[in-house]
């Protein structure tokens, strides 16, 4: 008598709905955007320019991680479709295939960083001291992130297959392990010394390492998820052909607008060290408000990709109206709770009173920006992972380029409003490409862009 096979684990996503899915992802989210708070707090403590330093040439990080992070979940949405639509052979199948082309990403993006992130920091308006910090630390943090890139191919399974909670205990790992890496770092430990900048990268490195194997384990040994990666290689072309076409246009918008932060902290530079400084830790501060858009926008992506692979249009835009809704109540009433303890937050990182000073207005500049922001993280991720991600990220990145860096410089520099008029410009940039996204969803396009819509035409 031959052995019952186990059955395949099954995808939970609608049974969990918006809020099954979104709860663990907001603290999953909450300890996420911590990190660089953490890091911002323990750098302060070395000094203001170690702090600035890091801050300033973050966005190159972060480009290199949203390209991975991006195509990982373009994989994902095009695999949730699949499963939406119960065809779990092809769906997996598509797993191990942007799982195998993440891996390649993520070695060349560690590479990029570590080699030519010092390059672009000397090209930066820097000063001497912020500068050195600044090469230091991009020399060494691309390892960081191909292990970043390796761990978002295993938090995509997990919300594909409706266990989020797992990613949450994966970033209280992460967090866990960076905060004591840092505190090594900053001030020694047992005969051992401070290592300053070049401790906190290798934290940073140690902790990634330590949240990667433990989804590992939970994806292959708790949950037994099979990967088929033979497969995903064998038809590989044919699985990442309607993956790339999300992920294409899509992976442009983020860089590009990682590129966009690192043009203003550039411009930052030359109004000043100290317009520097406090750009720095205002928008880091602020980063903390993007966990409710995101960890919703994440949720609500898993959701309306099952559903457009199934066709219940009228579902789909029910569901982002309500994950909107939610999205910019929550990330509103936090952003408010940062501008009104806002003293309190900058004496936590400075005691220079010119940046506390700077910093009121700093504040409320960027708590206007919040709600566009919102909209721009929770649409553009739903017509993403509908399928409708061209028009989406070019036309953001015509608005970054066209309109958002020239405005930025003018504001800053020729008129003469320094620091402020960086701020001004962020917050219409947010603002002309919400209103773009916003108009885009109500046309209703995404309804022929899903993977089963293109088949049915080639077909």
């Amino acid at each position: 008598m031959k052995p019952a096979h186990k059955p395949m684990p099954q995808s939970r996503v609608l049974d969990k709905g918006i809020w099954g899915m979104s709860r663990p992802m907001f603290l999953d989210q909450a300890v996420t955007y911590t990190i660089p708070l953490i890091d911002m707090y323990f750098l302060s403590r070395i000094s203001d320019s170690a702090a600035a330093a890091v801050g300033a040439i973050t966005p190159l990080v972060f480009v290199a991680n949203a390209f991975l992070i991006v195509s990982a979940f373009a994989g994902a949405s095009i695999a949730s479709q699949r499963i939406g639509a119960n065809d779990y052979l092809r769906g997996n199948a598509t797993i191990a295939a942007y799982a195998i082309f993440v891996v390649v990403l993520a070695l060349i993006a560690a590479l990029a960083v570590n080699h030519g992130g010092p390059w672009v920091a000397s090209a930066m308006s820097l000063s001497g001291e912020v500068e050195q910090h600044a090469r230091t630390y991009l020399s060494i943090i691309g390892w960081m992130v191909a292990l970043w890139g390796c761990r978002v191919i295993y938090q995509t399974i997990l919300n594909i297959y409706g266990e989020p909670q797992w990613n949450t205990y994966s970033n209280i790992i992460l967090f866990g392990v960076n905060i004591i890496g840092n505190a090594i770092a900053v001030y020694g430990f047992m005969g051992i010394p401070p290592s300053g900048v070049v401790g906190v990268a290798i934290a940073s490195i140690v902790a990634a390492g330590a949240s990667l194997l433990f989804v590992v384990v939970i994806v292959h040994f708790k949950l037994r998820i099979h990967i088929p990666l033979h497969e995903g290689w064998k038809n590989f072309s044919v699985l990442m052909a309607p993956v790339l076409m999300i992920a294409a246009p899509s992976v442009l918008e983020p860089m590009s607008f990682q590129a966009y932060m690192i043009a203003l902290n550039w411009i930052a530079a030359e109004v000043g060290d100290l317009a520097l400084k406090v750009k720095v830790y205002a928008y880091n501060t602020f980063l903390f408000c993007l966990m409710i858009s995101i960890a919703l926008g994440m949720a609500t992506e898993a959701i309306i990709a099952q559903r457009v692979g199934r066709k219940e249009f009228d579902l789909v835009d029910k569901q982002l109206k309500q994950s909107l809704k939610i999205a910019l109540i929550g990330t509103t009433t936090l952003a408010l709770m940062w501008l009104v303890f806002n003293q309190s937050i900058l004496k936590m990182f400075s005691n220079d009173p010119e940046v506390i000073a700077i910093g009121v207005w700093a504040f409320a500049l960027s708590f206007l920006a919040e709600p566009w922001r919102t909209v721009n993280i929770v649409v553009g991720g739903a017509l993403r992972c509908a399928g409708d991600a061209t028009f989406t990220s070019v036309s953001s990145i015509a608005v970054i380029w066209l309109f958002s860096v020239p405005l930025a410089y003018a504001l800053a520099i020729p008129l003469g409003f320094g620091l402020y008029g960086l701020l001004i410009a962020a917050i219409l940039d947010e603002l002309l490409r919400a209103l773009i996204k916003g108009w885009r969803w109500k046309q209703g396009k995404w309804m022929h862009t899903g993977i089963a819509a293109r088949e049915a035409r080639a077909a």
